[in-house]
């Protein structure tokens, strides 16, 4: 018997991975969509708590005012997302004779001769490609927006019912409220870790772009957004953000400064408020091995890629709050926990 369970789960994941990689297209702005429901849903509740003229505005006005908040925000940053390529791309001559020079610099504290040139590593060439490529992917994201936000009404929509529709369903008062009892765990852990993340990521970005704009390093805007988005994405995220802004003011200036300030300045900014203001902000809600946490990042970010890398976490903490929530699978969770204390 045992061997026969042991069997049906192997094949249960082995559908379900099949499952995830061959509907990727369809299943990925569901899961994007769901995330911006949360995040409408929780920026309504900042909105309602806020007095307007002397009282609190309707749930349906604050949903709105929500919804084209964020709309119009992802609608701004992808504009800024596509001048910034294109003006890297326009003005990347410039930085030629740049790079020539630093590559020639380090030969020559190394002592070797002959250093290689730009054109002769053919980087020209493969930044035009890899920059056409990212910006036919901003295109196509652009184009799926459209279909996530069309979602994110529905499920807007479909939250007013789904009350009504549980009561409809006429099941044992004790399975009654364990549904609602997961339901309201998983809805306040995806509340509460998005809407800290997000406050959080925002923070780390206006305070790097502080650093960016002192150093005067280009596209400060662009690479603060970078940290923002980034910082979704554990452990590698902060690093990338912290790296690609570094290595562009090594190539920019002639001394080492900027390059320092940026990797010191910006590495701290993430430490403390990764460490210090995150945690207590969150509090006990994601207990999630770190180890689970690495591994989730690499799983989702081989299924699905960057958007995977983004929802690892998200996707981690709804499957352990469920798990935790039965017998037969009480297991699972223990072990994708932090301490081993559901």
């Amino acid at each position: 018997m045992n061997i026969q369970r042991v069997a049906a789960w192997l094949i249960t994941i082995a559908l379900i991975l099949v499952l995830i990689v061959i509907g990727k297209d369809y299943l990925v702005p569901i899961f994007m969509a769901l995330v911006i429901w949360y995040l409408v849903n929780a920026l309504d509740r900042e909105f309602h708590k806020l007095p307007w003229i002397g009282k609190y505005l309707p749930r349906t006005i604050t949903l709105g005012m929500s919804l084209i908040f964020i709309g119009l925000t992802l609608y701004l940053v992808g504009d800024v997302i596509v001048e910034t390529i294109t003006g890297f791309v326009e003005d990347s001559q410039k930085y030629i004779p740049k790079i020539d020079a630093q590559i020639n610099r380090m030969y020559g504290r190394l002592g070797l001769d002959n250093p290689p040139t730009v054109e002769s590593l053919e980087l020209s060439s493969q930044l035009w490609a890899y920059s056409s490529e990212l910006l036919n992917g901003i295109t196509n994201f652009a184009k799926g927006l459209l279909l996530v936000l069309l979602y994110v009404v529905f499920f807007l929509i479909e939250q007013s019912a789904f009350g009504g529709k549980m009561a409809a369903l006429g099941l044992p008062l004790q399975e009654t409220n364990r549904l609602s009892v997961v339901l309201n765990e998983v809805n306040d852990a995806m509340r509460t870790y998005l809407g800290v993340k997000t406050f959080t990521s925002m923070l780390t970005a206006l305070l790097s772009w502080i650093v960016f704009y002192f150093v005067g390093v280009d596209y400060a805007l662009f690479w603060a957004f970078l940290v923002f988005l980034f910082n979704y994405v554990p452990t590698i995220g902060s690093v990338t953000a912290t790296l690609l802004p570094g290595f562009l003011a090594l190539v920019q200036f002639d001394t080492l400064t900027p390059f320092l300030v940026i990797i010191i300045g910006v590495t701290a900014i993430q430490l403390l408020v990764g460490n210090i203001l995150e945690p207590r902000l969150m509090g006990e809600n994601l207990n999630i091995s770190p180890l689970v946490v690495v591994l989730s990042l690499i799983l989702w970010s081989m299924l699905w890629g960057v958007i995977g890398m983004l929802l690892s976490v998200p996707i981690t903490v709804a499957i352990i709050i469920i798990c935790s929530q039965f017998d037969t699978t009480r297991s699972v969770a223990v072990l994708l926990s932090k301490n081993g204390k559901i």
